[in-house]
């Protein structure tokens, strides 16, 4: 049963414990995975030659599409592009990586451009040809939220959204009155700025560490792609980032980390907010 695994954080090979999962019961998953770019992990090899990666990307994929509902959804958090000189040059990976999850069976549902407000934002300083037009190095150094689904982009069973209105009579021209579900103004901006195709976030680089992303971005894909008490999986939990949204936002979560350094860090993250929303409670 699913149940056996929510609101747990697994230490272990996300490929072995997702193809142990039940199929067709996760929500959404959500996650920032490994880019192939050679970062140091210490459990996890980053430094593959890329065709390697695209076949360790296909079978994570792969398992992580039995476990969603017909109506689940993936979220993504990537590089737009990489630059491996070493192996295999300059990579267009957010199409590279379309295409493993399009030849598995994911449907495109959408891309959300990020950008980045930290004071301690890093910028290249590799120009390439100084002031020449000779080779000019031309790089993006941004990142998205790929988004898919599985079968269908309508959710089948509807739960409690983010946003709740208020239903109020309202009156018409005709003097009669028709009921109306009514919106805060802040919590329809707050919508219209998720739909649209960019998302601010903060990150501290200072603070993050090699398995840390800003939280901003797995809340605002929690918040606009799941009910409240849907399951939330991320098959790289990292220092539980994902996982501690979820939590913050009412939703049902799973986490599964190869590290056992970083799954002793994030249960210790998401134990803080577990243990302030019950203080919470007894303090109301």
């Amino acid at each position: 049963m699913i149940e056996d695994y929510v609101g747990k954080v697994i230490n272990g090979d996300c490929i072995e414990v997702m193809a142990k999962m039940p199929e067709s019961s996760v929500d959404l998953i959500v996650t920032s995975p490994p880019y192939g770019v050679g970062i140091a992990y210490d459990s996890f090899n980053d430094d593959i030659e890329f065709e390697q990666y695209k076949l360790f990307s296909a079978s994570w994929l792969r398992e992580a599409y039995r476990v969603l509902k017909d109506d689940g959804r993936i979220a993504l958090n990537i590089p737009y592009e990489i630059n491996r000189q070493d192996k295999g040059g300059r990579i267009l990976m957010v199409s590279e990586l379309w295409q493993v999850m399009k030849s598995i069976g994911y449907k495109f549902y959408g891309i959300v451009d990020l950008e980045e407000d930290s004071p301690h934002r890093s910028k290249t300083t590799a120009w390439g040809s100084w002031m020449s037009p000779s080779a000019p190095y031309i790089y993006n150094p941004k990142e998205c939220v790929l988004l898919a689904y599985k079968k269908t982009h309508i959710k089948k069973i509807k739960g409690e959204p983010e946003w709740v209105g208020e239903v109020m009579d309202i009156e018409q021209e005709d003097g009669t009155t028709k009921k109306k579900t009514v919106y805060q103004d802040e919590h329809k901006k707050e919508f219209m700025e998720l739909v649209y195709g960019q998302w601010d976030y903060f990150a501290d680089t200072k603070q993050m560490t090699k398995a840390t992303f800003s939280m901003d971005i797995p809340m605002k894909a929690i918040k606009i792609l799941t009910y409240r008490n849907d399951i939330v999986l991320d098959p790289f939990t990292g220092s539980g980032t994902s996982i501690c949204a979820a939590e913050i936002g009412g939703r049902r979560w799973i986490g599964i980390e190869l590290s056992e350094n970083y799954s002793k860090v994030a249960k210790e993250r998401v134990q803080h907010f577990i243990d302030k929303k019950k203080q919470t409670k007894l303090d109301l």
